[in-house]
C-alpha cells in the first residue's frame, strides 16, 4: 500500500487540489465568511484562499494535522463549536462519508450557516463504484488515522437530504476531472460532485400577521391598480434621478428591499446600473418580474447575504408595512447596514404625514372622489387592508427618524408631497448590534 500512497502523493494529491479549488472558489459569494469543516492539512483551503483574497476562512478538524496551512479549531465530528448563522457558508470537502453520523453533522451545518452549503462528496453511482470509492478513501486517508466508514449515497438520497436540512440545490456538478490521463477513467467517472446550496425563504411573517390570504391578494390587487408597471417604472426613475442616482458607479452592487413586481429594479436598470437584485416577501409579486434570477424571497429581517457586499440598499414603501414597531425596524434596518459596505449608500421612501398627504387622506374618505378617480379608489383601498400598521407608522415619526438616523448618517432627508426621502451612509457598525 506505501508506493500506492506515494504515487498518490506525487501524481494525484497536488493536481486535485488545484481542480477542487477551480470548482469550489467560484462558488463561494464575495466577501462571505466560511467554515471549512474538516479541512485536513489545510491545502485544499490555503489553495481557494489564494484565488480568493476576500475571503474569512476558519478551518475545523477532529484530528489537527501540525503545520495545517489555515486558523483551525478542534472539533469531535459531530457538533461544530460555533453559534449559530455564525458563518455566511459552510464548506464540506469530501468529509460528509467519513462522518460517524452524518445526519446530525449536516444538521450542525445547517445551525451554523447562515445563507449557503458547498459540499464536495462522492456519489454511489455506475458500476463498482463503492469499491472504487472504498479503495481511493484508503489510499488517501488511511495513512493519517481518517475514520473510515465508507457513508457512501447515491443522487437522490443526497438531494432528499439537503431538502430535510432546508436548503435548495443551487448548482450541481460531476465529472470533475480531478485525476490525471488514463486514472480519470477508473477514479472521475460519476463518482465525485461539487454542489452549492442556499436556505430556502424561511416564513417568518415581517409584516402585518393579522391580514389572511385574502386581504394579502386583495391589498397586492389594489396595489397592481393603483398604477400600470410603466407608470411604476417612471415614477422610480424619476425618483431616482432626484437624489443623484445617476452619478453612481454603474458597477455599484444595488439591494432594493420590499421589490414588488420589480419595478424599482426595472428604473436601476434604465439608468444603466447592472448588478442589482431584488428582496420581496411576496412570491406573487416576484413572479412578475421577468428577470427572476435577479429576486429571492425572504424575511427582510434575516437577509441570506454576507457582510459588507452591496454598495447601495434601497427601500420604496416597504418600511411601513412592517408589523411591530420599533422591534421589526430596527431588525431591517441592522440588517440593511450589515449588508452595505463602508460608505454605502442607504435610500429610504416612505408615506410621511405632511400636509399634502393629509388631503390625500380627506379625498380617500370622500366615496364621489372614489368613484370619480380609479387611482384615489386603489390608493384608498390598499390604506384601508394595511390599517392600522400603516397609521401606526404615520403617528411616530420622530421616533422612526431616530432609527434611521441611529444606523445611517443623513446626506439627503426631505419630507414633501406625502414622501419620506432619505439618502444616507452607513455609521460604523458597533459591536454586539
Amino acid at each position: 500500500m506505501r508506493w500506492l500512497e506515494w504515487a498518490h502523493r506525487g501524481y494525484v494529491q497536488h493536481r486535485r487540489i488545484e481542480r477542487l479549488a477551480d470548482h469550489l472558489s467560484p462558488l463561494l459569494p464575495e466577501g462571505a465568511t466560511v467554515l471549512d469543516v474538516g479541512c485536513g492539512d489545510g491545502e485544499l483551503t490555503f489553495a481557494i484562499q489564494n484565488r480568493r483574497k476576500d475571503l474569512k476562512i476558519q478551518g475545523i478538524e477532529v484530528l489537527v494535522r501540525p503545520g495545517c496551512r489555515v486558523e483551525v479549531a478542534a472539533f469531535d465530528g459531530q457538533t461544530i463549536p460555533f453559534e449559530d448563522r455564525r458563518f455566511d457558508v459552510v464548506l464540506l470537502a469530501d468529509v460528509v462519508h467519513h462522518a460517524t453520523d452524518p445526519l446530525a453533522l449536516l444538521r450542525e451545518v445547517a445551525r451554523v450557516a447562515r445563507t449557503d452549503v458547498v459540499i464536495k462528496d462522492h456519489l454511489l453511482e455506475g458500476w463498482g463504484a463503492e469499491q472504487t470509492l472504498r479503495f481511493m478513501d484508503r489510499v488517501g486517508n488511511q495513512r493519517f488515522g481518517v475514520f473510515l466508514p465508507y457513508h457512501y449515497w447515491i443522487r437522490s438520497r443526497w438531494l432528499a437530504v439537503f431538502g430535510e436540512m432546508g436548503f435548495r440545490v443551487e448548482q450541481w456538478r460531476e465529472r470533475l476531472n480531478l485525476y490525471p490521463s488514463v486514472a480519470g477513467l477508473i477514479f472521475d467517472r460519476k463518482l465525485h460532485f461539487v454542489a452549492k446550496m442556499r436556505r430556502k425563504a424561511e416564513v417568518v411573517p415581517c409584516m402585518d400577521e393579522s391580514k389572511s390570504d385574502e386581504q394579502e391578494l386583495a391589498w397586492e390587487s389594489a396595489y397592481l391598480r393603483f398604477e400600470t408597471p410603466a407608470q411604476e417604472v417612471r415614477k422610480f426613475r424619476n425618483r431616482l434621478w432626484r437624489i443623484g442616482a445617476k452619478q453612481w458607479d454603474h458597477s455599484d452592487k444595488v439591494l432594493e428591499l420590499f421589490c414588488g413586481r420589480g419595478g424599482g429594479l426595472k428604473a436601476l436598470r434604465s439608468i444603466h446600473l447592472r448588478n442589482v437584485q431584488g428582496a420581496d416577501r411576496s412570491l406573487s409579486l416576484l413572479r412578475q418580474y421577468e428577470q427572476k434570477e435577479d429576486c429571492f424571497a425572504c424575511d427582510c429581517r434575516r437577509l441570506p447575504l454576507a457582510d459588507g457586499i452591496k454598495d447601495v440598499v434601497i427601500v420604496q414603501g416597504g418600511l411601513h408595512h412592517l408589523k411591530q414597531l420599533p422591534d421589526d425596524l430596527h431588525q431591517t434596518l441592522s440588517e440593511a447596514r450589515r449588508v452595505l459596505r463602508e460608505g454605502g449608500r442607504m435610500v429610504i421612501v416612505e408615506p410621511w404625514l405632511t400636509p399634502f398627504l393629509g388631503v390625500v387622506h380627506w379625498f380617500c374618505g370622500q366615496r364621489w372622489a372614489r368613484r370619480a378617480w380609479k387611482k384615489l379608489d386603489a390608493l384608498a383601498r390598499m390604506i384601508e387592508l394595511e390599517h392600522p400598521v400603516y397609521q401606526k407608522w404615520l403617528a411616530q415619526p420622530d421616533m422612526i427618524m431616530a432609527i434611521i438616523e441611529q444606523y445611517f448618517e443623513p446626506i439627503i432627508c426631505q419630507h414633501r408631497w406625502g414622501k419620506l426621502i432619505f439618502v444616507g451612509r452607513g455609521r460604523p457598525i458597533r459591536q454586539g448590534r
